[in-house]
Parts: C-alpha cells; structure tokens; sequence
C-alpha cells in the first residue's frame, strides 16, 4: 500500500482502462441519490477496494459530523465521512469499472482533487464521469429526467449529450474536473432532475434513472435487482403522502401538466389557481416520509 495526503492506495493488478463513475454527497447531490448508484454497483458486483481516505485531513467535524450508530448485535459504532473507490471487473468487456464515493470534503479541494486525480489517472481510465442529482420541477409520477453533457465536443457527439455551458459557484465534482482535464482525460457528466419536494435521503426513481443511463457510458446492461423493490416501497409512501393532503396533490397535478414541455409549474397566486408554495409541500412532504408513516 502506498500513502499520501490521507489516501491510502492498494496494489490492484490488471484493471483495464477502466470507466470511472465518480459521486459526492453534498452540493451535486440531492440526498443520497449519485451515491446510493455507487453503492449499488459495489453491491451488485464483486467490487475490490482501491483505495481510502483518512477523514481527519479534508472534514471540519462540527460542519460534517460523524455519525453514531447500532449495528444488528446492540453494539453501538461510529460512523467517519467516507471517501472510498472500488474496481469492478468486466471480464465480458475490453474494460473494467472504477466507483469513487464519497462526502463532499470541507477543506483543501486542491489537494483532496490532486491527489484524486493522481490515482484515477494511473489506472489509465478511458473515461470519466461524475454523477449529479439536482432538484427538478419533476413530479414523483413520471419517469425522472437525466441529461448528460461534456466540454468535450467529440465526446457530446459520441454520447448524444449537450455542451457543458455552466458558469458560476461549483462543488468539489467541479475541482476535480479541472483536475482530470488537466491531465487530459476525457470526461463527461449525467445529471438527474429529481422531484425538488421530496428532498430526502432516498429517491429510488433517480436512482434507477441514473443506473440505466450508465449503461451506454459503461457499455453493458446492469441488472436493477433490488432496486426495484424499493421504488416500490417509496412510490407508495409518496402517494399516501400525496393522497392524505390535497395541497400535495394539488401541487403534483400542477407539475404533471408541464412535464416535459420545459414549461414551469405555476407559481402560487397566480391566475390558475391557489396553489400552495413550494416550501409548505417540501415541509408536508418531508414531515410525512421522516414521520412513523413507513419508517
């Protein structure tokens, strides 16, 4: 094992030029929806621990707390941020997988995304892409949107997605862009709009939407397996939530109506009716799927 910085690399022999699928919790990610993709690839495949990073150099712990938890013998754990990556082989392709997950760090993005890129960059990746999960005028009801985009014009073309145009504030993902860019890999992102009131901790339809999007990119299906089930689950606790309070249900048909037109949902007060802001639905919402309803 070798050590730098707080990233502690293994010896992983024979990955070849792997697509490397990159995820943080934290400002590109609403919820847990681009990690819980990586976790899901981890789970599903025998995935090879890469490398680790020591939490203690990139997290302020008052801002990022650690998490206590019971495991299922009674024994309480502490839980750090996490930064891990994982090689996935693809024996049935001429490259195989590299997952990175992790928390958005608090401190030192230069070096944090230096470090990074050195390690993705000696396993020769033959593509990068980072994943991002924004709040979207998309109701729970219809499919989840995911577009893609690159700097890279061959790259938009090869893939069908946009140009990458954004200019303002950005999150660690975007440190680590120019990062990698810099060392002349190539990259490109997918983005998922999820429902922007229901901003908790799960949202398997974007999750699914994500995972499905990453397979022209990586290049083979993926099996859901279990993820259907939990959609299943969610959806269902969504619609209760919708059904029990016809502001939610209001607000939904609302959405519904403009769905894929790029139209917006009308804003409250306006002449189509008395629909209730944004914020009370994201509370309502958030009030019933953190409540005992399902939990």
């Amino acid at each position: 094992m070798t050590g730098v910085d707080g990233f502690t690399v293994r010896e992983v022999e024979g990955i070849r030029s792997p697509v490397v699928v990159l995820a943080f919790t934290g400002w590109s990610d609403t919820g847990t929806v681009t990690t819980d993709v990586v976790d899901y690839f981890v789970d599903m495949y025998g995935a090879e621990l890469v490398f680790t990073v020591d939490a203690e150099d990139y997290y302020v712990f008052t801002e990022t707390r650690p998490h206590v938890s019971i495991d299922q013998e009674g024994v309480r754990q502490l839980d750090w941020p996490e930064n891990e990556g994982y090689a996935i082989r693809l024996p049935d392709l001429d490259h195989d997988l590299l997952v990175v997950t992790g928390v958005e760090p608090n401190l030192r993005w230069r070096t944090f995304s230096e470090r990074l890129s050195e390690v993705l960059a000696a396993f020769q990746p033959s593509l990068v892409c980072t994943l991002v999960a924004r709040p979207a005028q998309t109701p729970h009801t219809r499919p989840i949107p995911v577009t893609g985009s690159s700097a890279d014009p061959k790259l938009a073309a090869k893939f069908g997605l946009g140009r990458s145009l954004y200019q303002g504030p950005t999150g660690v993902l975007g440190v680590i862009h120019d990062s990698l860019r810099r060392r002349g890999l190539d990259l490109i992102s997918l983005a998922a709009g999820v429902p922007h009131y229901l901003n908790v901790e799960e949202n398997p339809a974007a999750t699914i939407a994500l995972v499905k999007a990453l397979e022209p990119i990586i290049g083979t299906e993926t099996p859901l397996g279990y993820l259907p089930e939990e959609l299943e689950r969610f959806t269902a606790r969504v619609e209760e939530a919708s059904r029990g309070d016809e502001q939610i249900g209001s607000y939904v048909r609302n959405l519904e109506e403009h769905y894929g037109d790029g139209g917006e949902a009308t804003p409250p007060g306006s002449e189509s009716g008395d629909l209730p802001s944004a914020d009370d639905i994201l509370r309502d919402v958030e009030d019933f799927l953190r409540g005992g309803n399902g939990q």
